[in-house]
């Protein structure tokens, strides 16, 4: 059997030359049940809009099989008002593309969960800013209207950064001093991608999530 996975850059596998940026849909695998696997089909960029239109979204299709189930994330590029390609308005298209995608995936025997955007490494005066705006709650009305699960990673996340604070929660995020890593000699300040630490910790926080699903998914 096999998870899907569908998102954006938080959740993608990376490549060798970006580590170590590390999505946290290469770290779930460690907790599925015996006899399923992880098909990361998350990408760079990617939203919700795009995904369909470009194929890799009936891709999933044609190659799901009944008795799988896939985890949809999306919402960090959707909200990228001033890329034609990739928006999609919260309470219009962004609900109607997710809605598409629960209901192909279900035609097919698949079960999905949508997970709302994690929060980004982002403050002011300390305390942790919302860069998300409607699309978290977009995403539940769209659960909602599917008749599929959502889990909340959006607040969550927030909370925890709260807690970690500006400085120690550096270290989840691609967002660090020169000379720590040979593929970002100069350092870096993306505060939206994981170091491993980050990816498996969100990976955790979904699977907990996940577990309180009144119907436990059968890949946990």
């Amino acid at each position: 059997m096999r998870l899907f996975l569908l998102g954006d850059s938080t959740c993608a596998e990376k490549a060798p030359e970006t580590r170590p940026e590390t999505g946290w849909g290469e770290c779930i695998h460690e907790y599925l049940a015996e006899g399923w696997i992880i098909d990361n089909r998350a990408v760079n960029g990617l939203s919700t809009k795009d995904m369909i239109e470009n194929g890799l979204f009936q891709a999933i299709v044609d190659d799901a099989s009944e008795g799988d189930a896939a985890l949809i994330q999306f919402g960090h590029n959707d909200s990228k008002n001033e890329d034609s390609m990739r928006y999609s308005a919260p309470w219009t298209q962004f609900i109607a593309n997710l809605v598409y995608m629960a209901n192909k995936l279900r035609e097919k025997n698949v079960f999905s969960v949508f997970l709302t955007p994690i929060a980004r490494r982002r403050f002011k005066d300390g305390i942790i800013v919302d860069t998300h705006g409607d699309y978290p709650a977009a995403m539940k009305a769209a659960a909602y209207q599917a008749g599929c699960p959502c889990i909340d990673l959006t607040i969550p996340t927030m909370v925890w950064l709260q807690k970690e604070g500006p400085e120690e929660s550096r270290k989840y995020f691609m967002n660090f001093s020169p000379g720590l890593y040979p593929n970002y000699p100069e350092g870096d300040s993306d505060d939206t991608h994981l170091r491993p630490d980050g990816a498996r910790y969100i990976a955790a926080m979904a699977v907990d999530c996940l577990r309180r699903i009144p119907e436990l998914p059968a890949f946990l």
